[in-house]
């Protein structure tokens, strides 16, 4: 079972087990579980009421709210709230807005036929299902007009673009965040997140396939799957698991390597759905040619695609003073441990000004960080990359040996920058750092930078001149024709807005980061952060400067001054040997 997979499973028998618990607090943060329906069709669930004679205005916008918020046949009653023109233009697909109130929402009546909605922001979710956080508790407003018809209220108009009005609660049942997949470097598959209603699930999951690839992936991936290609007929059944998608013929690549690359992004996709095993492709009821593979398909290996795995024989680096000892992950935090201190060093002795330090995916080159000094070190020697810029972020290693470093222009600008050095060029003097294309880091300094391990996306945490106004992007990573990096993605998607203190940033997952902020000034504290937007707070940990993993929240490691600490279960417990910990491409 693949990880997306079992992340699909695992969520909707927690929304089974949660629907039955109608005693538990909901969790203040936004993190919808899926919704559970029987093998092969979409469950008829909850039917809202529809409009009851007599019924006030008042009454009126509530309830249409209320079925507004219920997928399927709740759109049909929502609909039945509204005047005939407008129930045949309103598309609850738009824009929805997320408060704290929901339906309760104040309600005041500003004119004969108008009605003021309020409430408490938490987010906005557009047409293509993006999840947008706000960043602070503001107040949102909705003007809805009201009519009377054949003596009955009904809602005659709503601001442009409104399709529904939700509690966090009611998000939480409605939408859930699933993965969207292109393809990028070395045929990665990357995903993008995006919430959809689980109600018709196949032909939803489809329907986000097909189209532009996000602005902030741009350039970094490819689809096949792109403008023009649509669905036949605008549905996609499921019968014994299998998934049929019919494609209209218009806009469908004749190229086998691009027919490959369209059935992975779509199995990928569409088998997350929980009644999705496998699917098959058809253009205008004919098969779409796989080069001898019989559709179904269950997954991508079986199109020559593999999931990106971490490294396999490289070893993570223990810093013990200016020496730096390969450890056995498994040792780290276990009684036997001490014998790692008589380890030699693996290589030359680094000063310990050099306090941010990255292992190449090779193992066989560690660079390091001090003030404006970039230092690259082997098994036998070590020596600086020629001056560039100042105020130096940690360094971090591409998958392609490319290694990584943001800072501050050198000379009358002082822009932020990103700079990339080719490592598989030695002595570092031969390879000069190279600034890459980041035009929205201008008037901005780079704070960290962590790169995926697909090689497609580096997260950029970033502050203003001042240091303030922090913020944590992810951006695509444009590459030329040999592989090497020539830019980020010109408009980068913003994550955790609420957190307006952030220090370092490494990758957990395909999907999944981690960062040291804070929604205050206060300790920074360690936060796991889903490209769906869903922020969730670790243990703090006092004095945290740096954080690493050696793959996944559950191995998540924190650096303070003077310690290195560990996850255990629900806490943070000493290392109790070495100061610092390396790991490949961080």
């Amino acid at each position: 079972m693949t990880a997306r997979r079992a992340r699909a499973l695992l969520g909707a028998l927690l929304a089974l087990l949660l629907s039955g618990c109608v005693g538990l607090h909901a969790d203040p943060r936004i993190q919808p579980g899926l919704g559970v329906g029987p093998a092969d069709r979409d469950e008829v669930g909850f039917i809202p009421p529809g409009p009851q004679d007599g019924s006030s205005p008042e009454a009126v916008i509530r309830g249409f709210l209320r079925a507004a918020g219920v997928s399927g046949q709740g759109v049909a009653v929502a609909r039945t709230y509204l005047t005939q023109s407008l129930a045949a233009s309103w598309n609850p697909e738009d824009r929805a807005v997320v408060t704290e109130e929901g339906i309760e929402a104040f309600l005041d009546q500003v004119a004969t036929d108008t009605y003021s909605l309020s409430g408490t922001l938490t987010g906005t979710v557009d047409a293509q299902g993006r999840y947008e956080p706000a960043a602070s508790a503001t107040r949102t407003t909705a003007r809805i007009n009201v009519t009377q018809v054949a003596g009955q209220w009904r809602i005659s108009g709503l601001p442009d673009g409104f399709g529904r009005w939700l509690s966090k609660a009611a998000f939480r049942q409605l939408m859930t965040p699933y993965d969207f997949y292109y393809v990028g470097p070395d045929d990665a598959l990357v995903p993008d997140v995006r919430y959809v209603a689980t109600d018709k699930l196949a032909t939803r999951l489809t329907r986000g396939e097909l189209g532009p690839v996000p602005a902030y992936l741009g350039g970094a991936v490819r689809t096949d799957l792109g403008p023009g290609v649509r669905l036949s007929v605008d549905a996609v059944p499921v019968e014994g698991g299998v998934a049929a998608i019919d494609l209209a013929a218009a806009h469908v690549s004749a190229d086998p390597a691009a027919r490959r690359r369209m059935w992975a992004q779509l199995v990928a996709t569409v088998t997350q759905a929980p009644n999705v095993s496998s699917i098959a492709i058809t253009v205008e009821g004919a098969g779409l040619d796989l080069g001898g593979l019989n559709p179904p398909v269950s997954g991508i290996d079986a199109l020559g695609f593999q999931e990106t795995a971490a490294p396999v024989g490289v070893l993570p680096l223990l810093r013990l003073g200016r020496g730096l000892v390969p450890t056995d992950p498994a040792r780290i935090g276990q009684p036997d441990q001490g014998g790692i201190a008589e380890q030699p060093s693996a290589y030359p002795r680094i000063e310990r000004t050099f306090t941010e330090l990255a292992l190449a995916f090779t193992g066989q080159e560690v660079a390091a960080v001090a003030e404006g000094e970039l230092a690259r070190f082997r098994a036998s020697a070590g020596a600086s990359v020629p001056n560039f810029g100042s105020n130096l972020t940690g360094p971090a290693y591409d998958r392609k040996g490319f290694l990584w470093v943001g800072g501050r222009m050198s000379g009358g600008r002082h822009d932020g920058a990103v700079w990339v050095v080719d490592s598989g060029i030695w002595p570092p003097a031969n390879a000069p750092a190279r600034r890459i294309t980041a035009s929205w880091l201008a008037g901005r300094r780079p704070v960290s930078i962590a790169i995926a391990l697909d090689g497609a996306r580096a997260a950029v945490i970033s502050t203003d001149d001042k240091g303030r106004d922090a913020r944590l992007d992810i951006a695509g990573i444009v590459r030329d024709d040999l592989g090497a990096p020539a830019g980020l993605a010109e408009s980068p998607l913003r994550l955790a807005p609420m957190l307006s203190t952030l220090r370092d940033v490494v990758w957990l997952s395909e999907s999944d980061v981690a960062v040291l902020g804070g929604e205050t000034k206060q300790a920074l504290r360690p936060y796991v952060v889903t490209l769906g937007q869903q922020v969730t707070p670790l243990p703090e940990v006092k004095g945290a400067e740096r954080i690493v993993t050696l793959g996944g929240e559950r191995r998540l490691f924190v650096r303070t001054a003077d310690e290195l600490y560990m996850r255990a279960g629900g806490r943070w417990a000493e290392v109790g040997v070495g100061d610092d910990l390396v790991v490949p491409g961080r």
